[in-house]
């Protein structure tokens, strides 16, 4: 059996509040292969945001085993979690996180630059990114004279600029209609399909979660369940 791109086993994670403990994760066990497009649904204060937290290294288990591409990420210290964050995964939010005073390029081209990657060359896969998405006559634009399916388009592009193993992707059509929540959702099959970039995504939206691979439910900090859906 090939090694999975994301296993996690028994995963607990506790919030503390003054004197009182929060259980967000309990012994959630989940494994992610290379390839697939899942999403995770559960009403709200399920764990689903905290569970992507964790497998996106922005936070750490209180306790369980997590292996991203075979390595242990628990035992690792926050410089090599912040190194292997920034090679394997890219995030979309539902809130685009786009500087406005850059055009869509250069905000695509930040992550590149804290890389290191020289000028050209970042702003060569800027621009390649940004036509991926369908923004290739939008390039100079700044997110105020861009819809916001149009700045989503951006986020995802920047999440991509870095060929990331991983998309992970927060309530990515939140903020949007019901038409470019559906292309932004068409952009992410696409993207799975053709480039065979492996994606996970919260979503409150059936209709949305019901374009990946799989549903993972998840109701009081535990996964209750899965569907298969192709």
């Amino acid at each position: 059996m090939s090694i999975p791109l994301a296993e996690l086993s028994n995963i607990h994670r506790v919030f503390r509040q003054g004197q009182v403990e929060v259980h967000a994760l309990r012994g959630v066990d989940l494994r992610i292969d290379h390839g697939e497009f899942v999403s995770i649904m559960g009403p709200s204060g399920s764990g689903k945001s905290t569970l992507l937290n964790i497998i996106g290294c922005l936070d750490r288990p209180t306790s369980g085993r997590y292996l991203l591409e075979g390595r242990d990420v628990v035992s690792m210290n926050d410089s090599r979690l912040a190194d292997l964050r920034n090679r394997f995964i890219g995030f979309v939010f539902q809130m685009f996180h786009l500087l406005p005073k850059l055009t869509a390029v250069q905000n695509v081209e930040l992550p590149l630059i804290y890389r290191g990657w020289p000028a050209a060359d970042r702003r060569r896969r800027a621009v390649e990114v940004l036509q991926a998405v369908g923004l290739g006559e939008r390039l100079h634009h700044r997110p105020t004279q861009m819809s916001g399916g149009e700045q989503q388009r951006v986020a995802i592009a920047r999440a991509l600029a870095g060929r990331p193993s991983l998309i992970l992707a927060d309530e990515p059509t939140g903020n949007l209609d019901s038409r470019n929540s559906e292309e932004i959702m068409n952009l992410f099959v696409r993207l799975n399909r053709e480039q065979g970039i492996t994606i996970v995504q919260v979503t409150h939206e059936p209709d949305m979660a019901q374009m990946g691979k799989r549903i993972v439910y998840m109701r009081d900090g535990c996964v209750v369940g899965e569907e298969r859906l192709s």
